[in-house]
């Protein structure tokens, strides 16, 4: 049995920038039906497509006038370092980047007051080193949104 895994989706918005990170709760399915697998994946897809659809109405369309192509920068499957990305959004908060051995878009990511405190916490934690996070770190500042917060709060903050 698969446990419920947290799952963050950073996403870069162009011309202007702005960055979405996203954090989806994968439900727990049993390793032995592909099909419970599949729709665990699935349910994560269609959660982070909710959520980016619902921010780009109700956010991104009032902030900026321009027309907008979107891209995944970056995916984690690990607990992240920092107490901001275990909180629910909305919120705006620096996060950083650092790209792994499996290359992109498998990165870690975590909240830290400096690159070298992000580095500190990463190498305290055994499995973010098993990835093989590769220096150096970027900051990104970034619009925070989870499966948790309701559609309501989404044209807050």
């Amino acid at each position: 049995m698969s446990v419920p895994i947290a799952i963050f989706r950073l996403f870069s918005y162009q011309p202007c920038g702005h960055e979405l990170l996203l954090r989806v709760r994968r439900p727990a399915a049993s390793n032995a039906d592909q099909g419970a697998l599949d729709a665990a994946d699935d349910f994560v897809d269609s959660a982070t497509e909710s959520l980016r659809t619902c921010w780009e109405r109700r956010h991104l369309q009032h902030e900026c006038l321009h027309q907008h192509t979107s891209s995944l920068v970056a995916e984690m499957q690990e607990e992240p370092v920092g107490e901001e990305l275990f909180h629910s959004g909305p919120r705006q908060f620096g996060v950083w980047v650092a790209r792994t051995k499996y290359g992109a878009p498998w990165m870690v990511l975590g909240t830290a007051s400096t690159e070298a405190e992000f580095w500190q916490q990463v190498q305290d934690d055994s499995d973010l080193l098993d990835l093989g996070p590769q220096a150096p770190a970027e900051l990104h500042h970034v619009h925070f949104l989870t499966d948790e917060d309701g559609r309501s709060s989404l044209s807050h903050g």
